[in-house]
């Protein structure tokens, strides 16, 4: 062991650590303050925090051969301090890419973006662990022919495990980059109509209106037609109204004069058209078509309820009645008209 280069190279190593550290703690922070963001003050820290960690391996790496330890020590100590400085440069390479990421969608002003990148963080470490995985063990020695072997026949049954995963992870970047909706929308998905409360990886959370909550998987949603009501600008109400075959002429061309004015002093509705549309087996029925400029539903409901009660007292005042099914029959018959049987 040659004792005076190993103090030497020990001293000079630390001393440029320390320098180094000095440098990015003190110094470079005077430049980097003057920009106008905080970016390179993050990186500068991080750098900062990882230069002491790596600087002692690298050291020590460096002084190895003065130490004339034997194969089998040598070999356990080379690998150690390259697995440790391994994992630092990983953190760090992960620290600094995901502000970098984060700040990039920030900028961009879209929630959907940064949402989505929050999710696929942990993804996108686990790839550069993964990476910086195959780096060492290549640096050890290993054979990466056996490595990819592996990993080709376990990547097989990992496929099959998550394919249904990754097919709700694709489903969940449909809805955030196609957005067919969003958070607080109401929608309706077959037979399921609801609010969007909260859009995860794997499935997506909706209170109904009962108030209970649905949770159904993105690639359900994908896969089904979804009516987004808080889309649609206006509600166009269309609906049929029956009046009785005794009611004159006279109050049957006023009945669309008669609907026009009550759809019209609605506040959110207005009027498009109602006409005499058919020659039923019970009644005569007009064709109501009106529209109402509101996403609330409940405003919706209350209009639409003004309206028909206004529709009621009108006929009648006017003295028209709402048709109903019946049927009139006309027996013949000398049995019936007081005839002999």
């Amino acid at each position: 062991m040659n004792l005076g280069a190993f103090l030497i190279k020990i001293v000079i190593g630390f001393g440029i650590t320390l320098f180094l550290s000095f440098l990015c703690k003190k110094f470079f922070p005077r430049f980097t303050k003057r920009s106008k963001t905080n970016f390179d003050d993050f990186v500068l820290n991080a750098l900062a925090d990882s230069l002491i960690p790596l600087g002692i391996v690298i050291v020590l790496i460096l002084t190895m051969e003065e130490l004339g330890l034997p194969v089998n020590v040598k070999w356990v100590y080379d690998t150690s301090l390259k697995s440790i400085g391994t994992i630092v440069l990983i953190r760090l390479v992960n620290r600094i890419g995901s502000r970098f990421l984060t700040g990039v969608a920030r900028r961009t002003g879209a929630s959907d973006l940064e949402q989505l990148l929050q999710n696929l963080l942990p993804l996108l470490r686990a790839v550069v662990w993964g990476i910086g995985t195959l780096v060492l063990l290549q640096s050890l020695g290993v054979k990466m022919t056996v490595v990819w072997g592996l990993l080709s026949a376990g990547g097989i049954g990992i496929g099959l495990a998550l394919r249904e995963p990754a097919q709700e992870l694709f489903a969940y970047l449909m809805i955030l980059l196609d957005k067919p909706f969003s958070v607080g929308q109401f929608i309706s998905v077959g037979s399921i109509s609801a609010t969007v409360e909260r859009i995860g990886v794997r499935s997506t959370h909706l209170r109904s209106l009962r108030g209970e909550q649905v949770v159904m998987n993105n690639s359900t949603l994908t896969g089904s037609a979804i009516l987004n009501f808080a889309e649609m600008a206006q509600r166009r109400m269309i609906y049929s109204i029956g009046v009785t075959y005794s009611t004159s002429v006279e109050q049957m061309k006023s009945i669309p004069q008669i609907t026009q004015a009550i759809v019209n002093a609605q506040e959110h509705s207005t009027f498009d058209r109602c006409h005499f549309t058919e020659f039923a087996d019970s009644s005569l029925n007009f064709e109501l078509v009106y529209y109402i400029d509101t996403r609330d539903y409940t405003v919706a409901l209350n209009e639409q309820q003004a309206i028909n009660l206004g529709i009621m007292e009108a006929f009648a005042q006017e003295g028209i009645d709402f048709a109903f099914p019946s049927r009139t029959l006309y027996l013949e018959g000398e049995s019936l008209s007081g005839g002999p049987s």
